[in-house]
């Protein structure tokens, strides 16, 4: 006797078989839904650990910028004073060079590896190298001032001052290099210092070494 499926054996038999293609669909769903969320995931993760590492050298950038302004300013300022009659009394008893030496030593343990491109560290180096440079204009003319008579000290000022004049024109355009280098605008940071020390490159090429 011949065995017939019945209609409603084989409407069973699509069932069964559209309900198996609807889970292997229905996984390869669910598992491509959690590959992209996975992804997206890993692409978010990426995208905050590239913010936290532009915001970490951006930070480094400023903190050098900062510091560069420090010296600058600082060799500016004793550039100023050796014009002033009234301060240059001072000098054998107030030491300057100590002060300089002071930031220097802060500028020689920056971390020179944060700023990662080696032109901004090439121009950050230059920066400590001034301060010694300054340091020791003040420490030979603190100790030459010691021991010269009245009439010669004047003599003296203006040779350390001739000295200043140069060693300040310089570090203002290292300072506008630097700011190149790093990327940044100096006119951002002009409540850290005075006008003649913020100037760029091109200013700082021009002016009167003579300070204002």
């Amino acid at each position: 006797m011949n065995y017939v499926e019945s209609p409603w054996s084989e409407a069973a038999a699509w069932v069964e078989a559209i309900g198996a293609i609807a889970a292997v669909i229905g996984s390869g769903w669910v598992a491509a839904r959690d590959s992209r969320a996975a992804r997206g995931r890993e692409e978010r993760a990426e995208a905050a650990a590239e913010r936290r590492e532009a915001r970490g050298v951006l930070a480094a950038k400023t903190a050098a910028l900062n510091l560069a302004i420090l010296a600058a300013t600082q060799i500016h300022d004793l550039h100023v004073r050796l014009v002033d009659n009234a301060w240059r009394g001072r000098v054998t008893r107030v030491s300057a060079s100590r002060a300089l030496l002071a930031t220097e030593r802060m500028l020689t343990a920056f971390p020179l590896q944060t700023l990662t491109e080696a032109s901004a560290m090439v121009e950050f180096s230059r920066f400590p190298a001034s301060l010694a440079t300054a340091a020791e204009v003040y420490a030979n003319l603190e100790m030459a001032v010691r021991a010269a008579e009245e009439t010669d000290r004047d003599r003296l000022f203006d040779a350390s001052n001739d000295q200043m004049a140069r060693l300040d024109l310089a570090t203002r355009r290292q300072l506008g290099a630097l700011a190149t280098a790093l990327g940044l605008d100096l006119t951002a940071f002009s409540d850290l210092a005075p006008a003649p020390v913020l100037a760029t490159v091109e200013a700082s090429t021009s002016a009167d070494p003579t300070p204002a």
